[in-house]
């Protein structure tokens, strides 16, 4: 019931609210899966440097449906997020009590980053969904079946299809099965649920690594080393493009990412275990809520949970910490709201605090967990109201007075921009606002992309401050010639006008 109408109110408030992605996470979804969607329907699938091929194919089938990418988008992330709230209430009720799993699962619905990303177009609900549902056949029942862990190991490996960081089952499924013994087998039986397991996974992502063995000579194919590289040597003493442009070019391999400097590399994944679950407990929970996780561990660790219970936090845990290797951000923890409000439900629902009554015989534990469900909502509520529509409000403007003047002739035309949300509306292709200096090599640059297209707004003008002059049309060189453009905030899309490029 949660879930129904969760999706319902959130898909109503999704997209009727969200009308433009913002210039955080969904310029991936703009620069690179929705051209992955339409290569898809093409019948070409990309190979992505950082992600495997399921979001966009999810995202094809959806917009094929919708006509529309980015409300497609929407619907998905929202009809993702409720699969989420369905798995979490299902595996809590089987692991703890009915009510604490209602409590957990309202706590989850109402938290600020999994309402925003609810209505957020990407990857991170999709990939939050699929490892709920492979938790679920993990936990629902006590003894083994063989069916359980088939869907348990294919869900597993979508979501690994989704996000490559869902490598991580491969230990947890090891130390659940080999160490934990979730369902106290003898050692020859540990050993072949986990290699059934494990084989079913490996099965399932093999099409896939096959293919780009063929096609890039790597059955594990993706450049996420670069984001390692860039926690461990740029973060806070670079610009993130002057990284992925100049720097993030001298590495080619995860290895030589490590042995760069070995000890920075320990240290970086040392001092990110503190910082990591401190920033879950301030960040993505907020500490009215993480103060009662941090009693609900030292609880578990003096009242010791059920083998059942220690393998779905073991499970958690090894999500949490493959996480220590890249940049923090409350997106990606988004499978451990849950997590961390069973283990805060520890502390609500401890003997000595159900002896606190308040008026009717109400547990004083159930009273604070619905002013923690209240204060939440609050602070979501206010969140997300000042967020939803952060998205830049100019773009569809711009888009729609250009085409209103000038027609659809022009689709497919290559677009300078540093973001790729204008390319999108304008259906053109995008090719990134060069990193140069000066006028000249910007000319240059334009003439070797055979650019036809020039947009310039608020993030270039942050990012490209040597050109800010192109914020006003009357200031532009004259081989930029203003089409339509914003006041506020001004915005200005220019064509390009050199000889032989017109």
């Amino acid at each position: 019931m949660i879930a129904g109408v969760y999706f319902v109110v959130m898909s109503y408030i999704g997209l009727k609210y969200h009308i433009v992605g913002d210039y955080n996470v969904e310029t991936d979804f703009y620069w690179l899966y929705v051209p992955n969607a339409k290569e898809i329907l093409g019948g070409h699938v990309l190979i992505e440097e950082f992600r495997g091929p399921a979001y966009p194919a999810f995202l094809a089938v959806v917009g094929v449906v919708l006509k529309d990418f980015f409300r497609s988008g929407i619907i998905l992330s929202t009809l993702a997020a409720s699969f989420v709230l369905f798995f979490a209430f299902e595996t809590l009720k089987k692991l703890f009590r009915a009510d604490l799993a209602l409590v957990a699962t309202t706590l989850t619905a109402v938290n600020a980053t999994f309402v925003q990303y609810t209505y957020t177009a990407g990857t991170d609900m999709v990939f939050n969904a699929l490892v709920a549902a492979s938790a679920f056949f993990l936990f629902r029942k006590e003894e083994r079946t063989k069916s359980d862990l088939v869907i348990f190991s294919v869900a597993a490996g979508v979501a690994y299809l989704t996000r490559y960081n869902g490598i991580f089952v491969v230990v947890a499924i090891s130390i659940i099965f080999l160490l934990l013994n979730q369902h106290r087998l003898a050692l020859r039986e540990k050993f072949k649920n986990t290699t059934m397991t494990l084989g079913i996974f490996l099965a399932t992502i093999t099409p896939w690594g096959i293919y780009c063995l063929i096609e890039k000579g790597s059955f594990f194919y993706n450049r996420n080393y670069l984001n390692i590289a860039y926690e461990m040597f740029a973060k806070g003493k670079i610009s993130w493009d002057q990284y992925w442009m100049v720097e993030a070019s001298k590495f080619s391999s995860l290895p030589q990412v490590i042995l760069a400097d070995p000890a920075l590399f320990a240290g970086t994944v040392v001092s990110n275990l503190y910082e990591h679950f401190v920033n879950d407990l301030r960040l993505l929970l907020g500490f009215h809520l993480g103060v009662f996780v941090v009693a609900g561990i030292f609880l578990y660790i003096k009242e010791k949970p059920t083998t059942r219970q220690l393998s779905y936090f073991t499970f958690g845990l090894c999500f949490f910490l493959v996480l220590l290797l890249v940049f923090y951000g409350e997106r990606f923890s988004l499978f451990l709201i849950p997590v961390y409000a069973s283990l805060a439900l520890k502390a609500l629902s401890w003997q000595r605090l159900s002896r606190l009554r308040f008026w009717n015989g109400v547990h004083a534990g159930a009273f604070v967990s619905w002013i923690l469900i209240t204060w939440s909502a609050a602070d979501s509520i206010t969140f997300n109201k000042a967020n939803i529509n952060s998205g830049p409000q100019e773009i569809p403007v711009i888009a729609e007075t250009f085409r209103k003047n000038y027609g659809d002739s022009d689709r497919g035309k290559i677009i300078l921009t540093r973001k790729p949300h204008i390319a999108y509306y304008l259906d053109m292709t995008m090719r990134t606002f060069p990193y140069v200096d000066n006028w000249e090599e910007l000319k240059a640059e334009a003439r070797s992309l055979h650019a036809s297209y020039l947009f310039y707004g608020m993030m270039e003008a942050g990012l490209r401050p040597q050109f800010r002059e192109l914020l006003d049309p009357r200031r532009a060189p004259e081989w930029l010639k203003p089409m339509t453009y914003t006041v506020s905030p001004p915005a200005v899309l220019y064509k390009v006008s050199l000889p032989g490029l017109e």
